[in-house]
């Protein structure tokens, strides 16, 4: 399972800090852990307590040791991504603890220097004994300055003591007991992150029983638990805290909103239904982060569910941590089992991909409370619900009090998506769900919910987006692949007479801009040519770009141009990736500066990414959706971005790729009279008869 603190970047929940200790049971055959997370003058955050007692041979999966597969879980569980995490060096063996990728500051921190007060330099002065396993903070990094403070503190590891006698302390429960004694048992409990008992929840592996003293646990636990546990954990010297803040006191944010965000700030908070669609690039994330944090401080919501493409779901939680401090989080990923906890941790913002919302939707009342309501749902990238079918009806299923959708495209294709999505956002809770079908009615209601600025409208400094479309002929080698490849299918097409269907014609089409794209026989490419001479200037003169494209593979895809191009070191980024690897890939292309190139699946880059880092853009191939491929060309042309950004759109002469750009030009003309900034997926919208047409068949 990946490890969720993979957050290279450092953005971290400001000044939070996790403390991890581990306990071995007398007979060496199970484990006991806790992950504290305080600030970073050691109040209290979240806590969560967690227990493998394995009779076998204790190993988690793939092998790891017991307290490397608790740890995975207690960061799974936690409420904050933290600046920094500690450990002592004796509960973390190296051999575990050194191969742990949490893409955080980690320490390892000797017994002897556990009490002692001492200055600090990196933790690499001499008879200081600390081990960094994945090296020590910059001093000028927030992690550094965390640091820094924590070492003048007068027991600078003092949490260390407070997280060793939480853990003991959870395990005077009789129902924590009654678990223990059950064989092979492994799960965590996760603390609610406020002063208060909400209860403790835990899911069993599957191998446990669902009755006794697990099914006792499962259900709400007797009050006081959660209040023991805080009171052990409370900081052990009084602490001037402030007082309450009034509901409507004075935010303070990491940056100043623009006047345009305040407004859809404003419009979130006032309205229990919206439909934010304003242009890619322009923040609707902070906008709703910013939102749900005026609204939790007034005291108006108590619980937000986020429901977004896995692969943004890491950037919500540190968007949230940046602009919503206040805020806890959770994310919803795993097994089944772990899942099960995870959605009654009580956390104030639960985050959630499509894909796990369907999956677990008899869980989405069930762990709310009262009455099984949520009081937001936010749906991000809103057009994944644009098709009527199981996602969409988990979605439009959920309870909840508020609606919002944020998508920069709420029509793709037609306008049986803007209905769909519409039923989500004009929800009455305790009300029968409406229905939409294209018409006025639908265009009236959609004018009356839906807010939408243009990045020309209100970003006067943004530089400009220029496009540039270049038409190529191909090599000789290519000419000739291309002129055989074309002539048997379209012998074949006509071979099938009265059977032929759109799919025979697009496999023919998809094999044809392959090759467009490179030789399969010699790997000769004129696009990848071209675009190698460019970045040959481009790199010298400071540029990072970023090539798309909607294939993957190392004769036509991403991987054939990154052995073209390997001369500029590029980085790849591909939908087949684990979000952790792709999270390294983002942070190394941003940070590093040997890498002039990250080459990008269409689908895998195409939302969620800001990578303002590069300024020319290379589309090696068209999508039949020109919708995504502005997102894609988009993740750079946002705000934050101080260059003109280039885009360069290939078509090969005298080839498929121009009969279909005349196509595209065609459709997206009539779309653009009727609907501003929606494009159509030409895969599923051109007719028959076009489809042929582009090979003289119809």
């Amino acid at each position: 399972m990946p490890v969720p603190f993979h957050d290279t970047s450092g953005a971290g929940s400001p000044g939070a800090v996790g403390w991890l200790r581990f306990v071995g049971e007398q007979d060496g055959r199970g484990v006991r852990a806790a992950l504290f997370e305080t600030s970073a003058r050691g109040d209290p955050l979240g806590f969560s307590f967690g227990f493998s007692f394995d009779r076998m041979e204790h190993q988690g999966a793939a092998g790891e040791s017991a307290s490397m597969s608790l740890a995975k879980s207690l960061f799974r569980s936690s409420t904050t991504t933290p600046a920094l995490l500690f450990g002592l060096a004796d509960e973390m063996p190296s051999r575990d603890f050194d191969a742990l990728r949490v893409g955080l500051p980690l320490c390892r921190v000797h017994p002897a220097t556990a009490a002692r007060k001492d200055a600090v330099s990196g933790g690499t002065r001499e008879g200081l004994r600390m081990h960094w396993v994945t090296g020590p903070p910059a001093s000028a990094s927030s992690a550094g300055r965390i640091l820094a403070g924590i070492m003048q503190w007068d027991d600078p590891f003092e949490p260390l003591e407070r997280a060793a006698r939480g853990l003991a302390e959870a395990f005077t429960d009789p129902r924590v007991r009654a678990l223990t004694a059950i064989s092979g048992l492994r799960t965590v409990i996760a603390l609610p992150p406020r002063l208060e008992d909400n209860g403790m929840q835990a899911a069993p592996e599957p191998a446990t029983p669902a009755s006794g003293p697990v099914a006792v646990l499962q259900e709400r636990a007797e009050p006081g638990l959660a209040e023991r546990l805080w009171a052990v954990l409370a900081l052990p010297h009084p602490v001037l805290l402030p007082s309450p803040a009034p509901a409507d006191r004075q935010l303070e944010w990491p940056c100043a909103l623009m006047p345009f965000q305040r407004d859809g700030v404003r419009a979130l908070v006032d309205l229990d239904r919206l439909l934010l669609s304003d242009d890619m690039g322009l923040g609707k994330t902070v906008q709703a982060i910013a939102a749900l944090r005026v609204l939790k401080v007034r005291g108006e919501i108590g619980s937000c569910l986020v429901v977004a493409p896995a692969g943004v779901l890491d950037q919500w939680r540190r968007e949230l941590a940046r602009w919503a401090p206040e805020l806890s989080a959770i994310i919803i990923r795993g097994s089944a089992d772990d899942r099960a906890w995870q959605w009654r941790a009580g956390t104030d913002v639960t985050l959630v991909s499509y894909d796990v919302m369907r999956s677990d939707a008899g869980l989405l009342a069930a762990c709310r409370a009262p009455a099984g309501v949520w009081d937001v749902v936010v749906l991000d990238e809103a057009q994944k619900i644009k098709n009527r079918n199981d996602t969409s009806e988990a979605a439009k299923n959920i309870p909840r009090t508020r609606s919002w959708a944020l998508t920069g495209t709420p029509i793709e294709n037609d306008e049986e998506e803007l209905a769909s999505i519409m039923e989500f956002v004009d929800h009455d809770q305790g009300m029968p769900r409406k229905r939409y079908r294209p018409g006025a009615s639908l265009q009236l209601r959609h004018a009356e919910l839906q807010l939408r600025r243009r990045k020309e409208d209100v970003l006067d400094d943004l530089p400009p987006k220029l496009e540039t479309r270049l038409t190529i002929p191909l090599h000789r080698e290519q000419r000739e692949s291309y002129e055989k490849a074309e002539c048997e299918g379209i012998v074949y097409l006509r071979s099938l007479g009265a059977e032929v269907g759109v799919r025979h014609v697009l496999e023919l089409v998809t094999r044809l801009k392959q090759i467009c794209n490179a030789d399969p026989r010699t790997g000769v490419s004129s696009k990848l040519d071209d675009i190698g001479d460019r970045l040959g200037t481009l790199t010298a003169r400071g540029h990072k770009a970023l090539v798309f494209s909607q294939y993957t593979s190392n004769t036509s895809g991403v991987a054939a141009a990154a052995n073209h191009l390997r001369a500029f070191n590029p980085l790849t980024l591909t939908g087949d990736m684990p979000a952790e690897h792709r999270s390294d890939v983002i942070n190394r292309f941003k940070a590093e500066e040997t890498h002039k190139a990250l080459l990008i699946s269409l689908r895998a880059g195409g939302l969620g990414l800001n990578l303002q880092e590069a300024s020319y853009v290379f589309h090696l191939d068209r999508w039949w959706n020109p919708a995504m491929e502005r997102q894609a060309e988009d993740r750079t042309h946002r705000m934050g971005q101080t260059v003109k950004v280039n885009v360069i759109k290939y078509t090969c002469e005298d080839t498929i790729e121009e009969r279909i750009d005349r196509i595209l030009e065609r459709k997206q003309a009539l779309f653009d009279r009727l609907v501003d900034d929606v494009s159509m997926d030409l895969s599923t919208r051109m007719s028959r008869k076009e489809l042929l047409g582009l090979f003289g068949l119809e």
